[in-house]
């Protein structure tokens, strides 16, 4: 008998050691967030994560209205390599009025500007996923540059000032430049950890199969990252609360992207999500929101998968967390974690990177599409287990990234769009500006906007509707639209942005009152306020005005 109760007691320890485990001894029950008052961002509404009982979570606004976030990912806040000196000025005021500094040659990306938002927003897109570096946030170990907070911050003004939603995301590249240089290693393409975080023990900086991430030094670093060798994830947590603290009142930022394409290091998955990643996760909830999950434990060294984390005094109960999936996530397009809830917070949202043909398997056999296999169930297999991940997960789902070479848009970008609106998910489309062109909305950083990509990205689609099963089909080719929805005398409106283009006339039918108003660059925004029932809104095939070259 005593033999049968130190086994229990054995196997009971070992599963609080995992990350079921601490799903089973979470010490609170579902986060109740804070009223949405307005705060200095009152000029927005607050949006939150909507909960259908037996249905998918989605994005809503106060109204409880699915919202739909379009918008692209600038990379002008980012600090790449070679480390040598800042590639543009971080002091706001280098940016006040139409100014716009000129970036140094060797950077990948040109410096953001109010004129990029602007552009961005004459596209539809009502969003901006905003990445920075916490090279630049935390330069120095407990110091944090406010000139550079200030930066960020002038960029949400930018934003909300255009009615567009910021989401700030912590992003890093192979972990950080400060890996080293090395044989096959293009330091301009790595960013994220200051050096003081960077701890690669001696292991030497080397690229292999031209994959940043496949780089010793990068491996090391990365894991002791993960095992919060001298206490460097303590510090990342610090960081991100003080970006909470100072966008806590701000509905313009939407909420925080808490790691950006989380690489294993010398780790297996699925163990590396369900006991390292995710309890991550958790731990910054628990210091940005007060949630309270897991188990109290120390900080500075290791935490096992149980451990919560201790609230830090922020109090932030409004903000979306966006949970970037792992990184052997986008070369599998399965998933590779147990799929179980993270947090008692409700305002979780799956941050999926759609990269199928891309970064997958078929690639690195030296496939291309449309000559490949790989994924079996093509682009719907992605989408189809990230849709059954956000649910298990009790988390709205989000494109957080997804591009590709122009040259593959018509079989590519296109099929991702497709998916995408089948399912009614926002995005965010990496990358808007670059140097040289490359992937970028642009032929060069101060070229002209490409047609063809234009006329796939800035689309008609519905901004905001209270029918979280609506469905819609944007024609990139002809600029038709339809949209079929269902509503309630009362509910409120269905609104749909409709980019400019010459004929195309609009359409309601059935159970809704609307109308339409049109923006000095000819797009419309088309308002449909149900009456009880069925409703449609069309829009007829037009010539679309393009603003970039062939």
């Amino acid at each position: 008998m005593i033999g049968r109760v130190v086994v229990a007691a054995l196997v009971f320890v070992v599963a609080l050691a995992t990350y079921p485990g601490a799903v089973l001894v979470s010490l609170a029950t579902r986060v109740v967030p804070t009223a949405a008052a307005a705060g200095s961002g009152g000029t927005l509404p607050w949006l939150h994560v909507a909960h259908p009982t037996g249905g998918m979570p989605y994005i809503a606004d106060e109204q409880g209205r699915l919202v739909l976030l379009h918008g692209a990912i600038p990379a002008g806040l980012l600090q790449f390599g070679p480390g040598l000196a800042q590639p543009f000025p971080i002091d706001p005021s280098a940016y006040e009025g139409d100014r716009c500094p000129a970036a140094a040659g060797w950077s990948r990306y040109p410096p953001l500007c109010h004129s990029d938002l602007q552009a961005m927003a004459a596209l539809g897109f009502n969003s901006v996923r905003l990445p920075i570096s916490w090279s630049l946030l935390e330069p120095q170990r407990g110091r944090f540059d406010e000139v550079y907070v200030a930066r960020i911050a002038q960029v949400v003004e930018w934003a909300r000032a255009l009615r567009m939603y910021v989401i700030v995301d912590m992003h890093q590249n192979g972990y950080s430049y400060f890996v080293g240089p090395g044989p096959h290693v293009n330091l301009a393409y790595l960013s994220g950890a200051p050096a003081w975080a960077t701890l690669t023990d001696g292991f030497p900086s080397q690229v292999y199969r031209d994959q940043r991430e496949l780089n010793p030094a990068v491996f090391e670093a990365t894991t002791n990252f993960w095992y919060d060798r001298d206490g460097i994830q303590d510090e990342y947590i610090a960081a991100l609360a003080h970006l909470a603290r100072r966008f806590k009142d701000d509905s313009a930022v939407v909420g925080y992207g808490v790691y950006n394409e989380p690489w294993p290091g010398w780790n297996l998955s699925p163990g590396f999500e369900d006991l390292l990643l995710f309890p991550f996760y958790r731990r910054v909830i628990d210091a940005i929101t007060g949630a309270h999950d897991g188990l109290p434990c120390w900080s500075g060294f290791f935490m096992p998968a149980v451990c919560g984390y201790r609230d830090l005094g922020v109090d932030d109960r409004r903000h979306l967390m966006f949970l970037d999936t792992g990184l052997v996530r986008e070369v599998t397009d399965f998933p590779t974690h147990l799929g179980l809830p993270v947090s008692s917070y409700p305002n979780l949202v799956l941050a999926l990177h759609a990269y199928t043909h891309i970064y997958t398997i078929d690639t690195f056999r030296g496939e291309k599409v449309p000559n490949t296999d790989y994924p079996w169930g093509g682009y719907d297999q992605s989408y189809d287990f990230a849709e059954r991940e956000a649910k298990a997960m009790d988390a709205a789902l989000f494109v957080a990234e997804f591009g590709d070479d122009p040259s593959d848009d018509a079989l590519i970008l296109k099929s991702q769009l497709q998916q995408q609106e089948k399912r009614r998910l926002g995005f965010a489309f990496w990358t808007w500006t670059e140097s040289g062109g490359s992937w970028g909305m642009f032929t060069s950083a101060s070229g002209c906007l490409r047609a063809g990509r234009e006329r796939l990205l800035a689309r008609a689609y519905p901004r905001a509707t209270a029918d979280p099963q609506v469905t819609f089909h944007y024609d990139s080719d002809t600029g038709a639209f339809s949209l079929s929805a269902t509503g309630r005398a009362g509910d409120a409106p269905t609104i749909v942005y409709v980019p400019a283009e010459d004929g195309g006339a609009i359409a309601i039918s059935g159970a809704a009152a609307s109308s339409t108003e049109t923006a000095q660059d000819g797009s419309r925004i088309v308002t449909a306020s149900p009456t009880g029932g069925q409703f449609g809104v069309t829009v007829a095939a037009g010539q679309i005005r393009l603003s970039g070259c062939p």
